[in-house]
């Protein structure tokens, strides 16, 4: 039946048994009309609408024309988000070490003068995920870079309906939870199980470094988020003892199989696990 909702059918969901079940990303080109969606023009930082699925079970939505920075673009899959190359270094300054690492110091305080007070400090003092100047530039140019579809919606495993078929699934999870998974996730690979762990905004780990690994032989699962800012967004919603760890559709699938003959079902899951 089209549009039948799935359910809960997914046995690692009932395993975890955890504060906050999955949610899945979907790309398409469709306009949901049953999504909390800023209105065209306006944004601000996608994982506070991703924070409000994961805690509050909203589905949410971010389109095109709701990229307010070029990181958003980029972790959604639309393009690098840079019009000029000038764009591409303002970014990498701020990434790094602010007004410290411009290559032109004036030039670039000049650009925060109509900012808000706030936003003009912690631009002036950089997101510092980078180093200086030239690491962030490069790590900007190494991004995986997609573009398709208009819209990215994020909505709860529990709301996924019969004909969707994800993108990609985000767990979120605190430590016992994590080490369940990861355990399952090594528990099928004859060689240590890789986790990526992106030097990279929340957004595009959730996102295009997700993407990313879908086209992988054998995909792994992505560790996030490593940057405050994102943490700040999403402190109403998520503690701050709980990550992300996001993956594609298939591995989610396999580890959902798996977790019927897994450490789920041992003695130590039932000392260190959430309980039924």
């Amino acid at each position: 039946m089209q549009n039948e909702v799935l359910e809960m059918q997914f046995n690692i969901v009932n395993e975890l048994n955890g504060k906050f079940d999955p949610i899945v990303l979907i790309k398409t080109d469709e306009k949901p009309t049953d999504a909390v969606i800023p209105k065209p023009g306006k944004g601000g930082c996608v994982m506070a609408f991703v924070s409000q699925t994961i805690a509050k079970r909203k589905i949410t939505a971010f389109g095109r024309e709701n990229i307010t920075c070029g990181g958003i673009a980029t972790g959604m899959g639309w393009g690098d988000g840079f019009n000029t190359p000038q764009d591409m270094e303002f970014q990498a300054t701020f990434l790094s070490l602010g007004q410290d690492s411009a290559k032109d110091k004036d030039e670039y305080l000049k650009k925060l003068e109509n900012k808000p007070k706030n936003v003009a400090d912690m631009f002036r003092e950089g997101e510092r995920i980078y180093c200086d100047f030239d690491t962030a530039l490069q790590h900007i140019k190494n991004r995986p870079i997609y573009d398709d579809k208009q819209y990215v919606v994020f909505k709860p495993i529990e709301k996924l309906c019969e004909d969707e078929i994800p993108d990609s699934v985000i767990f979120t999870l605190n430590p016992m939870e994590l080490s369940a998974v990861l355990q399952l996730n090594g528990s099928f690979r004859s060689e240590n199980a890789t986790v990526i762990t992106p030097q990279a905004s929340a957004c595009q780990a959730i996102g295009s470094f997700t993407f990313q690994q879908a086209e992988a032989d054998i995909p792994s699962p992505v560790l996030s988020p490593l940057d405050f800012a994102a943490r700040r967004h999403m402190k109403h919603f998520i503690p701050n003892d709980y990550l992300c760890l996001s993956m594609p559709w298939e591995l989610f699938l396999k580890l959902d199989d798996l977790s019927k003959k897994s450490v789920f079902q041992t003695d130590f899951w039932k000392e260190f696990g959430n309980g039924k």
